[in-house]
């Protein structure tokens, strides 16, 4: 379906890439020379709202990126009609491996993906983030257009000991408020993993989630306000 206008269409790109938690990761192949390699994996967005990456360092794509960091993250609507219908977004990228990770940081990422932890702590996973140069969204039929990065830019105005707060609340307010609105009734109830201007992530055992407000709220205030609208 055509997309109304260019800033219908910047507003879903960002949405899709806030909440689709997975995409197709493009490298340059070091065994076959001049060939992408795409790779299915999970991802958070950072503080600068950008994706992160934990990746193995056993990984084709990892080895791939150590030589030539350049590369594409591609994202799509999930649908069960006509994909060329849908929302798709690439991210064209420089993946730059974290030197100096925050632990909260980390510990939010682990929260999207528990077993990750693991992964991280055990089997010598490292974080990249994803530095965007530009983007290209195909909204559907005759809606494609190149996007620039200070369109799609969406920095999280919560610190991470507001985002926690935050949750706490969520959880304990609206667990079973969310639950009904999502329709889960016989399902376990989600938890609020994170929190943004433009949304609520949550997750439903391995299930990822994202529950766009209605409006930005960029206070904690705002925020309470748009659940309790919106619940």
């Amino acid at each position: 379906m055509r997309k109304n206008g260019e800033n219908e269409i910047i507003r879903d790109a960002r949405e899709l890439l806030s909440g689709r938690f997975q995409g197709i990761l493009a490298t340059h192949s070091i065994e076959c020379e001049g060939y992408p390699l795409g790779s299915l994996l999970p991802y958070s967005i950072d503080r600068d709202g950008w994706p992160l990456i934990l990746i193995s360092h056993l990984a084709k794509h990892t080895r791939n990126l150590s030589r030539e960091r350049r590369c594409s993250l591609t994202v799509a609507e999930q649908d069960l009609g006509d994909i060329q219908t849908t929302t798709r977004l690439s991210c064209l990228a420089d993946a730059v491996q974290v030197g100096d990770l925050d632990f909260r940081e980390a510990d939010r990422h682990f929260r999207y993906f528990p077993a990750s932890h693991e992964y991280y702590r055990e089997l010598n996973f490292h974080f990249y983030r994803l530095k965007p140069v530009r983007f290209y969204c195909v909204a559907g039929f005759g809606a494609a257009r190149w996007v620039g990065i200070d369109r799609m830019e969406a920095k999280n105005p919560y610190t991470y000991d507001q985002e926690e707060a935050l949750l706490a609340d969520i959880n304990r307010q609206f667990g079973n408020r969310l639950k009904q609105h999502l329709a889960l009734q016989n399902d376990s109830g989600p938890i609020a993993v994170g929190v943004d201007a433009t949304g609520l992530d949550l997750r439903q055992k391995a299930r990822l989630l994202r529950l766009t407000l209605p409006t930005p709220a960029h206070t904690p205030e705002e925020l309470q306000a748009r659940l309790t609208d919106l619940l």
